[in-house]
């Protein structure tokens, strides 16, 4: 600023003419802005009053809150409202906070927000351009046939001995930490990657090995949360415009070498040895598609990689500490987890673990808590009218095509009216009787309709096959080292907590 009034005054003194039209243009600037950012005035949608530079992202950008933080605040402000208006920078945004609404963009009018609003530089990122999260269109369409063979139920009874196999050493690693101070996040995202690595590469990661495998090393170097990582993501999810003109790359080069190289050797070795796995790139490269390029299949293998270590990870995490803090439903859930396997000649299998139902409501209601996103950004691919009553009468909205649609799945599964307690750990709510009292469209976290998340079954397998054989050996307990309440870490989009989830384990 001090530089900026300098010259302003030298200009005054050599050139007063060319100083006078700079003052004008200035003032014209900014009543072009204060005019722009008065759009939600004009269409009368009430939402938070934005800054002249930033909209209403300025916390996000600078990083001093979270992104669970300011949907909650904006959910909060506008209890009466069925959506608002926003400013993502200088771009109308929409936030929309009524279920009823929120599964009309999902599922009934799907067509019209066929995209998710997370574009990302191709060219340095080429790998992304095959993962079905962010392509749209017939490049969503193609992946979604490709892919959604390896996730079916008959795949996931496959792929289960491998499961079962990486939860005994699971176990194992476990006891070999001694049972004091564990983090939650670390151990799960040690299980996760060493189970992703046997699922589908046949694998074998060493993450119990060795705190400092490959693997992990290069998991963290994506989503670790950092000040560059956060500004990186920031900047890709709410400010496309600069990640156009400053070039970001989400997935490192080291990364993206690293997952071409061991896709090739993969490919090397299955032609040349006639090598047959039963793990999800065999079932990929299976299809024998003439299009199936190495990188496509090395884009895809990211896709299974990064989803399926990370957002399994924090969702198996939260579920550890969740029971840490409820010994009550953890006791319970060992008994279903004893019965079912007596029952069963004391074998684990997938069809077993479909049958726990007291476990899949621990893991719902962990999941409604602690999704591991906080909100769901689509973008309107067509116009779309936004209805809601206004003194008793209907009105409606046009959004344009290009509009954002934040979704606040956290804000909604923590809201008391559907939720009462919300805080509070009650994996009862999921009971079909529970259910059947609240609508349908109030849980969500791993979103909804025909772009929810395929990996869905896969997630949920491998956290109940780690929850089953972790309950079974060990009592968790809250660490005396646990910061209490966590608090989210702001340098990610994800949810973590800052300073991790510690608990401590002792043997049954």
């Amino acid at each position: 600023m001090v530089i900026i009034a300098s010259l302003l005054i030298g200009l005054l003194y050599t050139n007063p003419v060319a100083f006078a039209l700079v003052i004008l243009c200035g003032i014209l600037a900014r009543e072009l802005l204060k005019w722009h950012f008065k759009y939600w005035e004009r269409e009368h949608v009430p939402g938070p009053k934005p800054s002249l530079l930033v909209g209403n992202l300025g916390p996000l950008l600078t990083m001093k809150k979270h992104l669970a933080t300011v949907c909650d605040e904006w959910y909060n402000a506008y209890k009466d409202q069925p959506f608002i208006g926003y400013f993502k920078v200088f771009k109308p945004a929409v936030f929309v906070r009524d279920p009823d609404i929120i599964k009309d963009i999902l599922v009934k009018d799907q067509s019209s927000f066929s995209a998710n609003d997370f574009k990302v530089n191709t060219k340095l990122d080429p790998l992304l351009a095959h993962n079905p999260f962010v392509v749209d269109g017939e490049r969503w369409k193609k992946s979604r046939q490709l892919l959604t063979p390896i996730f079916t139920s008959s795949k996931m009874k496959t792929l289960f001995p491998m499961m079962e196999r990486v939860g005994k050493q699971f176990v194992d690693f476990i006891e070999r930490q001694g049972g004091q101070n564990l983090e939650a996040k670390s151990i799960s995202a040690a299980f996760t990657t060493q189970n992703v690595a046997a699922c589908a590469f046949s694998l074998d990661a060493e993450c119990f090995e060795n705190p400092k495998c490959e693997w992990r090393i290069m998991g963290k170097k994506i989503f670790q949360p950092s000040i560059i990582n956060g500004i990186t993501f920031t900047i890709t999810l709410f400010v496309p415009l600069v990640a156009k003109i400053i070039p970001m790359r989400l997935v490192p080069k080291e990364v993206d070498a690293w997952m071409r190289k061991m896709v090739s050797g993969l490919l090397q070795e299955r032609r040349t040895k006639n090598v047959v796995r039963e793990d999800q790139l065999q079932s990929l490269l299976n299809l024998k598609k003439a299009d199936l390029t190495e990188e496509i299949i090395a884009g895809h293998a990211l896709a299974f990689f990064t989803e399926g270590f990370e957002t399994s990870s924090t969702t198996l995490a939260f579920l550890i500490f969740n029971l840490a803090e409820n010994p009550e439903v953890q006791e319970r859930l060992f008994e279903e987890i004893k019965q079912g396997l007596a029952d069963n000649g004391n074998v684990l299998s997938y069809d077993v673990i479909q049958k726990f139902e007291y476990m899949d409501w621990c893991l719902q209601e962990s999941l409604r808590m602690n999704p591991p996103v906080a909100a769901m950004q689509k973008l309107a691919t067509k116009r779309y009218l936004l209805k809601r009553e206004v003194n008793g009468k209907m009105t409606g909205t046009v959004i344009p095509e290009g509009t954002t649609v934040l979704i606040p799945l956290m804000a909604i599964q923590n809201d008391p009216k559907y939720y009462p307690e919300p805080e509070k750990f009650r994996p009862e709510r999921f009971s079909q009787e529970e259910k059947n009292e609240r609508p349908a469209s109030v849980y969500f976290p791993f979103g909804d309709g025909p772009r929810m998340c395929m990996g869905m079954r896969f997630a949920q397998a491998q956290i109940k096959v780690a929850l089953s054989l972790l309950i079974q050996n060990f009592r968790i307990r809250v660490s005396p080292k646990h910061k209490s309440p966590w608090q989210l870490d702001n340098r990610t989009f994800l949810i973590q907590a800052r300073d991790g989830l510690m608990v401590s384990v002792e043997r049954r």
